[in-house]
C-alpha cells in the first residue's frame, strides 16, 4: 500500500479524539476520493498527554479491508482548447513593399534567368515585395484562399546565384516578428495559395520552397504552383487548402518518404519521385530540388 495516498486531512478541521475526547484529533483521508478513511484513524495532537494515532495501514490490517478496492475517482475529461483565429497583417503593409526592385537581390536574380517582363510577371502573381529590413531581402507573402495575410516571410538571397544567403546569424524572420504585433496567432498556409481561387480548373503542383514554386511557375506556367515553406511543416493541415483538386507532389530530395506518408489516403494526391529516379549521389549530396533541375536543364537548352 502506497502510505502517501492517505494523508492528515488539512484546513485545520479538529475532531473528538476517540482516546481522550478531546477536540485534538485530526482524521486521514483519502487523496485519490477526498474521503476520510474511518472515524477513528488519524492522530491526536496531545502527543505528550494522549499520543493516540492509528495509521490507515494498521486500520486496514485490523479491519481486512483492501484500500485497493477503494476505486479511484476517473479523471474529468480535459475540454478542448477553443480554436485560436489566425491573425492577419493588413494589406497596405504589403502593398507598401511593391517597390524598390532594383534593391531586391531575388527580383534581380529572376530577371537574369527570366528577362525583366517574365521576371516582373511573376513577381505580381506571387506578391513578392523588397523589404528593408536586411538590405537587399524580398518578402514572400503568405496569402491564404481568401485573399487574407496570413504573414510574410523575409530571406535573403544571392542576386548573382539565386542560392538563399544561409551563412548568417538570422537567415530567415517573419513581417509580424519585425513589426512587433502582440499577440499574433501564426497558422500558415501555403505560399502561393491565393492563386488557387483564381485557377480553380487547373491542377496543382506542391513543392517546398518558395523559389522552387515560382521557378517551376515560370519554366511550367500551366499547372497551379504553390509551396509548403518546409519540408514537413503541418504539410497535411495545409493540403487541406487543396482539397477536391488534382494535386501533385514535388518532394526535395530525402524528403520522398515523409512526404509519400502524408499524402497516403488522399484523395486526388499523388507524389511525384522524378527526382528520385533521376538523381546522383552528388544531386543528393548537394539536397537538389525540383528548381535545380528546371534550371539545369533550360540552360543546357539555352
Amino acid at each position: 500500500m502506497a502510505e502517501h495516498r492517505f494523508q492528515l486531512e488539512k484546513g485545520g478541521l479538529k475532531y473528538a479524539c476517540p482516546a481522550c475526547q478531546q477536540m485534538r484529533f485530526v482524521r486521514y483521508v483519502d487523496s485519490f476520493t477526498g474521503e476520510q478513511v474511518a472515524d477513528e484513524v488519524g492522530r491526536c495532537d496531545r502527543e505528550s498527554s494522549c499520543g493516540y494515532h492509528l495509521r490507515p495501514s494498521e486500520y486496514f490490517h485490523m479491519t481486512g479491508k483492501n484500500p485497493f478496492d477503494i476505486p479511484k475517482p476517473a479523471r474529468k475529461p480535459q475540454s478542448e482548447p477553443e480554436p485560436v483565429e489566425p491573425s492577419f497583417i493588413d494589406t497596405k503593409f504589403m502593398q507598401a513593399s511593391f517597390s524598390r526592385y532594383n534593391q531586391n537581390n531575388f527580383y534581380r536574380w529572376l530577371v537574369s534567368v527570366f528577362g525583366e517582363d517574365r521576371a516582373f510577371e511573376l513577381t505580381a502573381r506571387y506578391k513578392i515585395g523588397t523589404s528593408k529590413h536586411w538590405p537587399g531581402s524580398c518578402v514572400f507573402w503568405q496569402i491564404d484562399s481568401v485573399g487574407k495575410i496570413r504573414t510574410g516571410k523575409i530571406m535573403r538571397y544571392n542576386s548573382q546565384t539565386g542560392r538563399r544567403v544561409k551563412n548568417l546569424r538570422n537567415p530567415i524572420t517573419w513581417v509580424h516578428a519585425v513589426m512587433k504585433i502582440q499577440p499574433y496567432h501564426l497558422q500558415q498556409c501555403l505560399f502561393g495559395e491565393h492563386l488557387l481561387s483564381q485557377f480553380p480548373d487547373k491542377s496543382v503542383a506542391i513543392v517546398e520552397s518558395e523559389k522552387t514554386a515560382i521557378v517551376a511557375s515560370g519554366f511550367i506556367p500551366g499547372i497551379v504552383w504553390v509551396a509548403t515553406g518546409g519540408k514537413t511543416s503541418k504539410l497535411k493541415e495545409k493540403l487541406q487548402a487543396v482539397a477536391g483538386r488534382k494535386v501533385k507532389l514535388y518532394p526535395d530530395l530525402m524528403a520522398f518518404e515523409d512526404w509519400r506518408k502524408v499524402a497516403a489516403g488522399l484523395p486526388g494526391v499523388t507524389v511525384s519521385d522524378i527526382l528520385e529516379r533521376r538523381a546522383t549521389e552528388a544531386d543528393r549530396a548537394a539536397g537538389l530540388d525540383l528548381a535545380d533541375y528546371l534550371l539545369r536543364e533550360n540552360k543546357q537548352t539555352a
